[in-house]
């Protein structure tokens, strides 16, 4: 049977975030082997990332603030972000081996991916407000990034559900979705107003616990239950069904997208920041 892809939580000291949207799991930092997720800190990071998104304001069209042309207008919606009740963002990096030095790991921050619509009482999320630069698309990135946030959402913050959204018009995203193992929930017309005035119809798709972990549906909501994937099938039967979880089928797409997909671009690997 297949391993699950090993991840590590760390808490960070409050005074290495900016967000407390998650209760006693605000700052916790997600690391894979490849991707870091590091939890915002906004006067540190912002102006990072705005050297990583100021080349590419493209990258939020279908968002509902639209593009953002300068630092100041960048800034405020990350500060927006930071203030919500139901909004929790995380700093992506993926993880690069120098020439100069290859046994020593270095990361280089890529984009951003957050959680919202957080109901903690009902153990509902969404993730989204997500953006990585040009040079990181096609890769595995986006689909370990994804995978990283799913694992936390299901085994840390025991979520029933998890839905992720989007424009009626970003056939990219709605084709991540799929991907990604969401299902498709159906279409809210006239949802939102985008930023330039126009109305935005916008697709639901959702994951549940039992999606992801493979088994059959739960209708006992209480929170303490085991709902942590098991590491090791105690039964064929066991075996059979988790192996056709939503996590497993996503592990193996990210194996598969190592092994034959687009490769991460030379100066990444070699630890230069994305700044073009």
């Amino acid at each position: 049977m297949t391993l699950t892809k090993l991840i590590k939580y760390t808490q960070l000291p409050s005074s290495e975030y900016s967000q407390q949207t998650l209760g006693i799991h605000s700052g916790t930092r997600i690391e894979t082997d490849q991707i870091l997720l590091q939890p915002i800190q906004l006067d540190r990071d912002a102006p990072l990332l705005w050297e990583v998104y100021k080349n590419h304001t493209y990258l939020f069209n279908y968002m509902p603030h639209g593009a953002l042309e300068t630092y100041e207008e960048f800034y405020k919606i990350q500060e927006r972000f930071c203030q919500s009740s139901d909004f929790f963002n995380w700093v992506c990096y993926v993880s690069a081996h120098p020439r100069e030095d290859p046994e020593k790991k270095k990361w280089v921050l890529c984009g951003s991916i957050c959680l919202l619509d957080i109901s903690l009482p009902f153990r509902r999320f969404e993730v989204g407000s997500i953006w990585f630069h040009p040079a990181v698309q096609s890769t595995f990135v986006m689909l370990e990034t994804t995978y990283a946030l799913l694992r936390f959402s299901f085994e840390r913050l025991q979520a029933g559900r998890v839905q992720w959204k989007t424009h009626s018009e970003n056939i990219a995203s709605q084709k991540a979705a799929t991907k990604l193992g969401f299902d498709l929930d159906g279409l809210h017309r006239k949802h939102i107003i985008h930023s330039d005035g126009t109305w935005r119809h916008t697709y639901f798709y959702s994951m549940t616990d039992d999606d992801w972990f493979g088994r059959e549906e739960t209708r006992d909501g209480r929170r303490g239950l085991d709902v942590a994937s098991t590491a090791e099938a105690t039964t064929a039967e066991q075996a059979r069904k988790e192996a056709q979880g939503r996590q497993r089928r996503l592990e193996e797409l990210i194996a598969e997208r190592k092994r034959g997909g687009k490769a991460l671009p030379s100066i990444v690997v070699e630890g230069g920041a994305l700044s073009a």
